[in-house]
């Protein structure tokens, strides 16, 4: 039986004496400290390989529920839009709608209805019509202001200085 160090660990190589020694398998075999070691960090392995997987399977939901959620809020724009275009369409029917009555009542035909019938009023006819001539004079007479002394002295002296100015 031969040992062998490997970084610090002893490993046993067994030989069976039998066999010729190209034809006999090797059996390392470690001593039981470094067996329960090697268990752990193979089972350290796989529970954080496991953890990992569990976080991935976790976050493709995350962002599976993200992108769902993120269709679902389109789709209820989507609708709302829909939905306040008919309003409008609706709307644009409805100013035509009251457009054309506004211009059927405000027609001349149904004006002079209106006045006859509720108003009581009646179209004019020749006869009611008179003409009005006045005979005035056509001027206006505009009265000069009092004024005091100082005032007319301030105009003769500024007529006095537009004559000397040419």
């Amino acid at each position: 039986m031969a040992y062998y160090e490997s970084q610090g660990n002893r490993i046993q190589v067994q030989h069976n004496s039998s066999a010729a020694p190209s034809e006999a398998p090797a059996v390392f075999s470690y001593p039981p400290e470094v067996n329960a070691q090697i268990g752990m960090e193979r089972n350290m392995g796989k529970r954080i390989s496991v953890v990992k997987v569990i976080g991935f399977v976790f976050l493709g939901f995350v962002l599976l529920g993200a992108v769902i959620l993120s269709n679902v809020q389109q789709l209820q724009i989507s609708n709302q839009i829909t939905e306040k275009k008919k309003e409008y369409m609706i709307l644009q029917s409805e100013n035509v709608r009251m457009q054309s009555e506004l211009a059927g009542k405000t027609s001349n035909k149904n004006i002079q209805e209106y006045a006859e019938n509720i108003l009581g009023m009646r179209a004019i006819d020749g006869s009611q019509i008179e003409y009005v001539e006045i005979q005035t004079n056509d001027v206006v007479e505009i009265l000069d202001e009092e004024q005091n002394v100082f005032v007319k002295m301030k105009d003769w002296f500024d007529n006095l200085v537009e004559y000397l100015r040419g």
